[in-house]
């Protein structure tokens, strides 16, 4: 009887293994621009920039849970800087510098990642921004398959900053602005 359950156990386990990764490994279809675009709220990229929009760090030192914020940054944080399947993305205070705009961009081939900047000082300077949906989740889409955002690109964004615990700062964006005249702009792929 025993090795019954052995044989069956191992037989199972087997089948686990073998069928498993073959279920994993189907990957969803790469959404198309306009599916991309109809899954964003309608009026989420405007023309026009927030009124009173200020850097990062001055919303972080100034804002509390459930403030309307209007910021200003940089999209990275990370080599990159945006979730996978989910309207996530990082962004950083323009006070902190990239390696593009130090003249060090040589050595450093993900310059979103700020990795010329201290990690403690960055992490300050940061804040995440959620396009969610009416119950507050993040849309499960990635904002960076349709390349209208990209790492680095100079940004506003204005939406309700949401309770947390643990000290993450998380914005959900209502607006979002791509500020104009970006200094970046020709140093961006």
């Amino acid at each position: 009887m025993k090795t019954f359950h052995l044989q069956f156990i191992l037989s199972f386990t087997t089948a686990l293994v073998v069928i498993a990764p073959m279920a994993c490994d189907q990957s969803a279809p790469t959404p198309t621009k306009s599916a991309m675009n109809s899954a964003l709220p309608q009026g989420l990229f405007v023309t026009q920039e927030p009124a009173g929009a200020i850097g990062v760090l001055k919303v972080r030192q100034s804002a509390k849970a459930g403030d309307h914020v209007a910021m200003i940054g940089r999209i990275g944080g990370s080599e990159n800087p945006f979730v996978s399947n989910r309207a996530v993305f990082t962004m950083v205070d323009v006070s902190v510098k990239t390696c593009l705009e130090m003249g060090d961009a040589a050595h450093c081939p993900t310059p979103a990642d700020y990795c010329c900047e201290d990690s403690s000082a960055l992490a300050k300077a940061m804040a995440s921004v959620t396009i969610a949906d009416k119950t507050g989740k993040p849309l499960p889409i990635s904002l960076a398959a349709d390349g209208s955002l990209k790492p680095l690109m100079w940004i506003a964004v204005e939406g309700t900053l949401q309770p947390t615990d643990g000290g993450a700062f998380i914005v959900n964006a209502d607006h979002i602005y791509k500020m104009p005249n970006d200094p970046l702009a020709s140093k961006l792929k």
